[in-house]
């Protein structure tokens, strides 16, 4: 159950990730508007841009570990980090009064919530049975 909602919360993350990334590719006047940054210079677009292309290319990771994702567990690793590092940035910059809560709120909650599940759906590698109590040994060893 938790490895299947684990290979859900990447191919989630993954989708969301796409359609940021394209929308910053694609769209970058758009989202600066829609972040309620105004009169930016035109090089910030550029900017924005590569910062789709990072998205884009974490969405085809997070796609990939969803196929495996004890073996990709790695991917979990970096959702952690990205969702905390994203969260605590995100705080510093609204205590900073750089950016307002209309503006950074939404990206600190959604990392926060994805830091969270990230961690809850960590997967962990299997324990092995404990050893009978009068006989230290496992049973292949015998």
């Amino acid at each position: 159950m938790k490895l299947s909602l684990l290979r859900y919360l990447f191919l989630v993350d993954a989708a969301v990730l796409s359609l940021l990334g394209a929308f910053l590719i694609f769209t970058p006047k758009q989202i600066e508007i829609v972040f309620g940054f105004r009169d930016l210079p035109s090089a910030v677009g550029y900017l924005i841009g590569l910062w789709g292309c990072v998205l884009g290319t974490l969405a085809i990771g997070y796609v990939v570990a969803a196929a495996n994702p004890i073996r990709h567990r790695v991917w979990a690793q970096v959702g952690i980090a990205r969702g905390a590092l994203e969260c605590i940035l995100g705080l510093v910059y609204l205590a900073q009064e750089t950016v307002t809560f209309k503006q950074a709120g939404l990206g600190i909650i959604l990392a926060a919530v994805m830091t969270i599940a990230y961690v809850a759906l960590y997967p962990r590698k299997p324990r092995l049975a404990a050893s009978q109590p009068g006989n230290p040994l496992p049973a292949s060893s015998r």
